[in-house]
Protein backbone atom coordinates (compact mmCIF):
# COMPACT_ATOMS: atom_id res chain seq x y z
CA UNK A 1 0.00 0.00 0.00
CA UNK A 2 2.56 2.29 -0.45
CA UNK A 3 2.64 5.54 -2.29
CA UNK A 4 5.42 7.67 -3.14
CA UNK A 5 5.99 11.66 -5.01
CA UNK A 6 8.05 11.72 -7.83
CA UNK A 7 9.37 15.40 -8.10
CA UNK A 8 11.28 16.37 -11.08
CA UNK A 9 13.93 19.28 -11.16
CA UNK A 10 16.23 21.13 -13.86
CA UNK A 11 18.99 23.28 -14.53
CA UNK A 12 17.99 26.82 -14.72
CA UNK A 13 19.49 27.29 -18.51
CA UNK A 14 16.98 28.23 -21.03
CA UNK A 15 13.29 28.75 -21.25
CA UNK A 16 11.91 28.34 -18.11
CA UNK A 17 8.75 26.88 -19.24
CA UNK A 18 10.94 24.39 -21.74
CA UNK A 19 13.07 23.42 -18.27
CA UNK A 20 9.66 22.84 -16.41
CA UNK A 21 8.64 20.56 -19.36
CA UNK A 22 11.95 18.81 -19.21
CA UNK A 23 11.40 17.83 -15.52
CA UNK A 24 8.12 16.53 -16.05
CA UNK A 25 9.14 14.65 -18.65
CA UNK A 26 12.16 12.87 -16.68
CA UNK A 27 9.74 12.42 -14.08
CA UNK A 28 7.48 10.70 -15.88
CA UNK A 29 10.03 8.85 -17.45
CA UNK A 30 11.04 7.37 -14.13
CA UNK A 31 7.66 6.80 -13.08
CA UNK A 32 7.00 4.44 -16.06
CA UNK A 33 9.70 2.40 -15.81
CA UNK A 34 9.31 1.95 -11.85
CA UNK A 35 5.28 1.06 -13.00
CA UNK A 36 7.05 -1.17 -15.93
CA UNK A 37 9.34 -2.91 -14.64
CA UNK A 38 8.60 -2.74 -10.04
CA UNK A 39 4.98 -3.98 -10.87
CA UNK A 40 3.66 -0.51 -9.57
CA UNK A 41 0.41 0.82 -9.96
CA UNK A 42 0.67 4.09 -11.69
CA UNK A 43 -2.16 5.35 -9.13
CA UNK A 44 0.18 4.51 -5.87
CA UNK A 45 2.75 7.18 -7.35
CA UNK A 46 2.10 11.19 -7.81
CA UNK A 47 4.40 13.32 -9.97
CA UNK A 48 5.46 17.00 -9.47
CA UNK A 49 7.53 19.22 -12.11
CA UNK A 50 9.55 22.24 -10.14
CA UNK A 51 11.87 22.84 -13.27
CA UNK A 52 14.03 25.25 -11.89
CA UNK A 53 12.65 25.99 -9.08
CA UNK A 54 14.49 24.17 -6.37
CA UNK A 55 18.13 24.04 -7.09
CA UNK A 56 20.06 22.19 -4.65
CA UNK A 57 23.38 23.45 -6.18
CA UNK A 58 24.52 26.71 -7.36
CA UNK A 59 23.90 27.44 -11.47
CA UNK A 60 27.32 28.72 -11.69
CA UNK A 61 28.81 25.27 -13.37
CA UNK A 62 28.23 22.55 -15.43
CA UNK A 63 29.45 20.45 -12.70
CA UNK A 64 27.15 22.33 -10.30
CA UNK A 65 24.18 22.21 -12.59
CA UNK A 66 24.30 18.77 -12.84
CA UNK A 67 23.17 17.97 -9.55
CA UNK A 68 20.08 20.27 -10.13
CA UNK A 69 19.30 17.78 -12.97
CA UNK A 70 17.45 15.24 -11.08
CA UNK A 71 14.21 13.09 -10.23
CA UNK A 72 13.70 12.95 -5.99
CA UNK A 73 11.34 10.40 -4.05
CA UNK A 74 9.64 10.91 -1.49
CA UNK A 75 7.61 8.19 0.57
CA UNK A 76 3.99 9.52 1.39
CA UNK A 77 2.41 6.65 2.94
CA UNK A 78 3.36 3.35 3.89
Amino acid sequence: GMEILLEGHSDNQGDMYLNIELAKNRVQAVKDFICQNGGISPARIQIKSWGPARPVASNASEESRKKNRRVELTVLKM
